[in-house]
């Protein structure tokens, strides 16, 4: 808390950031996600402000404002953590909170999200109060979506609260239920990630648009959920070509999702790694949430021996690509990868992590 000099009892707390292995956007479609917490994440220190202003501090920026409310600057999520927890009934006060992270802002490993659970969590210990994991996704998620006005599903917000030490979470979002699948290759497979330099387009047109063209699609078939999809049944009104793009999308992208639990069971790296590539393709012909850059970053870990497949993560429209590789493969992955990006790329390799609820 250096940034806001010293005094009063101080609560810290760490979220992980997380990667989606297969099941791109189909969180909002009610549809089979998996996805792992990852080992580089946010930290944050919280204090009760003593003069009632709102201050925070976040790699070299500091906001201070009267009031919590949403202002377009680094307190927003940070605040909003605040105020989902007085919607909910606690007395939270006006606070200071510090950040250090090493996960990156903007790179669709939902920093947001971990910014957001890591001040929930601070603040409850710092009110000496522990709630159900269920209540915690439950707070961060209507922090950044109702208060932020961020048009996420749940998907963030649970990877990184309820994600295994050493697994891989899989969320049914049709049902709002999870279950785990462990990592059978212990170090031996690895991810390795690499920004592309361009801003991901999570609360952007782009994504509300491919959100809203889901939906259509959803309520066109008659069902709730992206697993009920049944693209060859007569509909009344056709959909139009993007429609049934986005559609062919939501329905081989679920199929994905339940061979990928099948592979990880069979501890099968080969398979795995070409349904990863095969999301890929997916969300570029399909939904069209992958630019040329990420194509490209994709198509050069693709290449490298003893990586088994890389599709891009996040939102779209920029953001990072990921790639499933033998460990020892790692370093010529990121180096290969980096070239692809030019000079904007960064790479990192992680390994599945536990999430806020396990790491308790």
């Amino acid at each position: 808390m250096a940034a806001f000099g010293s005094g009063g009892e101080v609560a810290t707390a760490w979220a992980p950031g997380r990667c989606t292995i297969v099941g791109n956007h189909v969180d909002y479609a009610g549809g089979i996600v998996l996805c792992v917490a990852i080992d580089i994440g946010v930290g944050v220190a919280v204090r009760a402000s003593r003069d009632g202003r709102w201050r925070a501090a976040s790699a070299g920026r500091v906001v201070e404002r009267d009031a919590p409310a949403v202002a377009g600057d680094i307190g927003d999520r940070i605040f909003a953590a605040v105020t989902a927890l007085r919607d909910a009934g606690f007395a939270a006060p006006p606070c200071e909170v510090a950040v250090s992270a090493t996960l990156p802002e903007a790179v669709g490993l939902a920093s947001s999200a971990a910014l957001i659970c890591a001040v929930l969590t601070a603040l409850l210990r710092l009110l000496r109060v522990r709630v159900p994991a269920t209540q915690l996704v439950d707070l961060a998620l209507h922090a950044e979506r109702d208060i932020v006005g961020v048009p996420c599903g749940p998907l963030d917000q649970r990877a990184i609260v309820h994600a295994p030490g050493s697994g891989v979470l899989v969320l049914d979002c049709r049902s709002g239920t999870h279950s785990t699948v462990g990592w059978p290759w212990g170090d031996d497979v690895v991810l390795c990630a690499c920004d592309s330099g361009e801003r991901h387009d999570v609360g952007g047109a782009g994504h509300r648009e491919r959100r809203t063209e889901c939906a259509r699609v959803l309520a066109a078939f008659g069902v709730d959920s992206c697993q009920d999809l049944d693209v060859t049944a007569p509909l009344p009104t056709p959909l139009t070509p993007s429609e049934a793009r986005r559609a062919r999308h939501l329905v081989s992208e679920t199929a994905r999702s339940r061979e990928a639990i099948d592979a990880l069971r069979a501890g099968d790296a080969a398979t795995l790694g070409a349904l990863m590539s095969a999301s890929h393709a997916s969300l570029r012909d399909d939904f069209d949430v992958v630019s040329a850059g990420v194509d490209r970053i994709a198509a050069a870990a693709r290449d490298v021996a003893g990586v088994h497949g890389a599709c891009m993560v996040g939102a779209g429209f920029g953001g990072t690509v990921v790639a499933l590789c033998d460990s020892r493969a790692a370093d010529n992955c990121n180096a290969a990868m980096r070239a692809a990006a030019g000079t904007a790329g960064s790479t990192w390799e992680f390994r599945p992590s536990a999430g806020v609820a396990v790491d308790e």
